[in-house]
């Protein structure tokens, strides 16, 4: 039998877990700015007293949405992709890939929600801007170490930059994203993604 302190663990993680999941929903679509906590509070059934329980403020919860993001980000892009024992170009591939099917499947709608933050908080909120700043940073290390280990192999030219080729993966999926939320069309985030991969295949060594 549970105790009643385990209990109430449970059900506080459950509430503030279904207030991050609601914020996080609409975040994606309207925006950090033009999300009000009474938005959150009336999509999420959760009561004021409730929600500032879990949050001192709508800034900590958004730093939440900003991890969750993260997180997602990290366990169905990141660490699907770019796995060691596939080749590096394998792991590329598979990354711009499975940026052009999660566009198809969400019709373009929200685009990417970092890029998104990023764009929206960077000027106006220096501790957002840093937070995000390291997620894609992560992100450009786990390209340039596939970049490298190409480079390792003898797959990959020597005169190819390895930091400047991932900020331009980077730089690229962005702009798709936000071409494919705009245009309200998959088809042109993938049609970004086929030039990046033209791109890479230029710097590319058969063997």
């Amino acid at each position: 039998m549970l105790t009643n302190q385990l209990v109430q663990r449970r059900k506080m993680k459950s509430t503030r877990e279904e207030i991050v999941d609601v914020a996080l929903r609409l975040v994606h679509i309207r925006g950090f700015n033009n999300t009000s906590v009474d938005d959150i509070l009336k999509e999420s059934c959760v009561g004021k007293g409730n929600f500032y329980y879990y949050f001192k403020s709508k800034d900590e919860l958004g730093f939440a949405i900003l991890e969750r993001s993260l997180q997602c980000f990290t366990s169905e892009l990141i660490e699907k992709s770019f796995d060691s024992g596939k080749n590096p170009w394998q792991q590329l591939n598979d990354f711009l890939n499975e940026l052009a099917e999660r566009a198809r499947q969400r019709e373009c709608s929200g685009g990417c929600i970092l890029g998104n933050l990023a764009v929206e908080m960077s000027d106006i909120h220096e501790e957002f801007r840093l937070r995000l700043n390291k997620g894609f940073e992560q992100l450009r290390t786990h390209i340039e170490g596939a970049l490298a280990q190409a480079r390792g192999e003898g797959t990959l030219r020597d005169d190819a930059d390895i930091a400047r080729l991932a900020l331009f993966i980077i730089a690229g999926f962005e702009g798709a994203f936000m071409m494919g939320k705009l245009q309200k069309d998959a088809d042109a985030v993938a049609s970004v993604v086929e030039e990046l991969k033209e791109h890479l295949a230029h710097f590319r060594i058969a063997r």
